[in-house]
């Protein structure tokens, strides 16, 4: 049977394996929408499709992954450990 300790520390595991998992995930997905707009790119036929795919792909990497990556999980996940390892 499981103490409190050690009850806590799978938990903190299991939390900052999952916020990790979350962050990977939310990269994996945004190589995957900067292909799309490299696509775009590449197809554009001129110089202002150009633009218009690499200010769309800009706005998306300014503002469409940061958010996602849920930084905040990852750093609640931390400070359960900080907490444990005292």
């Amino acid at each position: 049977m499981k103490n409190e300790s050690e009850w806590q520390t799978q938990i903190a595991e299991q939390n900052g394996a999952d916020a990790l998992t979350n962050a990977r995930g939310t990269l994996m997905r945004a190589l995957q929408e900067l292909d799309s707009y490299i696509e775009k790119f590449d197809a554009a036929d001129s110089p202002a499709r150009k633009a218009e795919a690499l200010n769309w792909a800009l706005n998306y990497l300014a503002t469409g992954i940061a958010p996602n990556l849920r930084l905040d999980l990852i750093a609640n996940a931390q400070a359960q450990f900080t907490r444990l390892a005292k």
